[in-house]
């Protein structure tokens, strides 16, 4: 068979011909490329600036269009999903993460990440059994410690004690860090609930257990005497309360009405009153003063109760003390019916009454939060023993 001369010299000029369609085409590829790296370089650049300008719906434009142009930049996905939280976008946070955290071509790492903002994004909105899922995959890593410290956040607003418990006690493993006192909070708060329920001895297995975290525990100490007193065992629970009394006596107004009650029913109701006088030298401007002044009234009478406070004014001058000082006169004037008398110090009385109403009294040293009654967990910053036992005299912000 004969070839003709045209036919071989076609073949190179095809192959030439194919090779230059190939380069051509590599040739438009890289420039569609490039065309798009510029494109992304350029939606980045200026989602950073819109949101160095504080431009936050723009910025986020900007980078939801570089996400979409390349679904490969998890970084930049978590990025979204921390502005769409930040910005109160809750739903579009928790897409944006479930969308990584399903992924299976991602790093372990990674897809721990998206995990733990994920749990956070359905904390915020306050899926909280969703938000425990989540966070429970973390297991290892950089986020096994904050997804843990999330946990036992969430416990707390669920009040959920005992889980609350189990994650401190894994807090303590992973942080080197004691939950001693936390821990033994969370047992009041079971020993509490219990007796709500009535159920004593589910009350006093809980306190004893919070006395095993923290030897002499404070609260764990009152709620102990407590539950002493629906024993009717007033013996007991002066016993228990006597250590308050002798070694932490800034905590004693919390029980004070309870002592006096127990030494009530044992007919020694003057005798327990007596053992917290002494007390009033540090505490005349606290809520001791107040128990003490009341039942002082009651069982000794005006003259005696004027005397009293005379000796608080002289050791810590106060205007709780003062007060009070003017109201025991109006009571005395009252007594002796005297009319010019009674007018000036209810005008005293009222005035003082007034102005110690407003009285904030306790400042959370954590978040600054002010209430007019002691709390053990702040209600502003949910920390515990954030509040001095100490009353303060400013004015308050409630």
């Amino acid at each position: 068979m004969q070839i003709q001369t045209y036919w071989l010299l076609l073949i190179p000029l095809l192959f030439g011909l194919g090779w230059i369609a190939a380069r051509w085409e590599m040739r438009l590829q890289e420039h569609e490329d490039d065309v798009e790296q510029a494109k992304k370089a350029r939606s980045t650049f200026r989602g950073i600036n819109l949101l160095l300008n504080e431009q936050h719906d723009k910025a986020i434009d900007a980078l939801v269009e570089v996400a979409q142009l390349d679904p490969e930049t998890t970084e930049l996905h978590f990025a979204l999903g921390s502005l769409f939280r930040r910005r109160g976008e809750t739903e579009r946070a928790i897409r944006v993460h479930q969308h990584l955290s399903n992924r299976q071509d991602i790093r372990p790492k990674d897809r721990a990440h998206a995990s733990y903002e994920l749990g956070r994004d359905f904390l915020r909105a306050g899926m909280l059994d969703r938000a425990e899922a989540s966070l429970n995959l973390v297991t290892e890593g950089r986020y096994n410690l904050p997804a843990k410290v999330a946990l036992l956040e969430m416990y707390q607003i669920e009040k959920d004690w005992r889980k609350a418990i189990i994650a401190a006690t894994e807090l303590e493993l992973l942080e080197e860090k004691s939950y001693k006192e936390q821990i033994a909070h969370f047992y009041c708060e079971i020993a509490q609930e219990a007796t709500r329920a009535k159920n004593i001895n589910a009350a006093k297995e809980a306190i004893e257990h919070a006395l095993q975290a923290v030897s002499h525990h404070i609260r764990a100490l009152i709620i102990k005497g407590e539950l002493a007193i629906i024993e009717q065992n007033p013996i007991e629970a002066i016993a228990i309360w006597g250590y308050i009394e002798k070694n932490t006596s800034n905590y004693l107004y919390l029980i004070a009405d309870k002592w006096i009650k127990a030494y009530a029913e044992l007919g020694r109701e003057d005798e327990g009153l007596q053992q917290l006088i002494p007390h009033l030298k540090e505490q005349g401007a606290g809520e001791l003063l107040d128990v003490i002044f009341k039942n002082y009234l009651r069982l000794s009478g005006p003259d005696k109760a004027l005397e009293l406070l005379n000796q608080v004014m002289l050791d810590t001058p106060s205007l709780t003390a003062m007060t009070k000082r003017y109201e025991t006169e109006h009571l005395l004037a009252q007594a002796n019916q005297d009319p010019v008398s009674m007018a000036q110090t209810k005008a005293s009385f009222e005035l003082l009454k007034h102005r110690t109403n407003s009285l904030a009294r306790y400042t959370c040293s954590n978040c600054g939060f002010r209430a007019r009654r002691y709390y053990w967990q702040c209600p502003g910053c949910n920390r515990w023993d954030v509040y001095s036992p100490k009353r303060s005299e400013g004015l308050s912000g409630l």
